[in-house]
């Protein structure tokens, strides 16, 4: 069986080195790694660092040459996989890591379900294993996401509406019948567009508890928090989403009501100010429909 794992590197390569060595130390590995470079700075001894972390698992490093996102790193994975004849497609955060069997488990429960398209393991917060994503929902209208983080003791895999894109096992077949993730969301949301997708198309999305990926995920006191590039993305693509699956108006309420709260998160006249105008300028070209990658003028004042 061929599997095709995909990681999309940005940020610190010692993430992605940990990533790569995580899927290497499985008891069953992928038959390829792909490294899509949004960062352009894997070269030289940190590509060599990359390699010696696969572990003789054969690995690719892909360079688009500019930042493409992760949906569209996901895309462009993707393709090499397809290309490569994979029967699955794994796609981990660079900021996520597996545990051993959970490539083993999330096949064999693959196997055991023929219309799974796409399976989640349980992801578990890092340092603290306090459950991050057990499954979830999307609302309909709104197109609120919300997480299950119930800690469960089932060992037995269920049905979820949808999976999310920072872990999740994607069946080649169910790739070539939906198409892809929509590179052209840049980041955010499209793990809930493939979903939704998937499920309109009649394959079906499922959590495998037995399989558990440890997540590093960013809080402020005790609350996640979005820094404001998230906010611009997640914005857009929930109003992009609202016409498509849910109800225009509906979905610029939702989107409305949860910036508001992400703006009351922020400590700071500056950070708070910044995250006004991702919110804005993020209602703004959702309405317009406008795609990819946000204005390099909006990205200068996030800084």
């Amino acid at each position: 069986m061929i599997v095709a794992a995909i990681i999309a590197h940005y940020g610190e390569a010692s993430n992605t080195i940990t990533a790569v060595a995580s899927l290497a130390a499985g008891t069953v590995t992928p038959s390829l790694i792909v490294v899509v470079d949004n960062q352009d700075d894997l070269s030289g001894e940190v590509a060599a660092s990359v390699m010696a972390a696969a572990r003789g698992v054969s690995l690719d490093i892909l360079r688009p040459g500019e930042n493409v996102g992760f949906a569209g790193a996901a895309a462009i994975g993707a393709r090499r996989a397809l290309a490569a004849k994979a029967e699955w497609v794994w796609f981990v955060n660079n900021d996520a890591d597996a545990e051993a069997h959970s490539l083993q488990r999330l096949l064999a429960a693959g196997a055991a379900l023929p219309s799974a398209g796409l399976l989640s393991p349980l992801i578990v917060e890092r340092g603290t294993k306090r459950v991050w994503f057990a499954g979830g929902t999307v609302r309909c209208g709104t197109l609120e996401v919300r997480h299950s983080a119930a800690p469960t003791d089932s060992i037995t895999p269920y049905r979820t509406q949808f999976v999310t894109g920072c872990v999740m096992l994607a069946r080649a077949s169910m790739i070539r019948h939906c198409g892809p993730p929509d590179a052209s969301l840049f980041m955010y949301y499209e793990d809930v567009d493939w979903s939704l997708r998937q499920s309109s198309q009649g394959w079906c999305a499922f959590v495998v508890p037995t399989a558990v990926v440890h997540h590093a995920v960013a809080r402020v006191e005790g609350r996640r928090r979005f820094g404001s590039s998230a906010v611009y993305y997640m914005t857009r693509n929930r109003l992009l989403l609202a016409s498509r699956y849910g109800t225009s108006g509906a979905g610029v309420a939702g989107a409305v009501w949860w910036g508001l709260r992400q703006i009351a998160k922020e400590r700071g006249a500056r950070p708070a100010l910044q995250c006004v105008a991702a919110f804005s300028v993020g209602c703004a070209h959702g309405v317009l429909g406008r795609r990819g990658r946000m204005p390099d003028s909006l990205a200068r004042l996030l800084r």
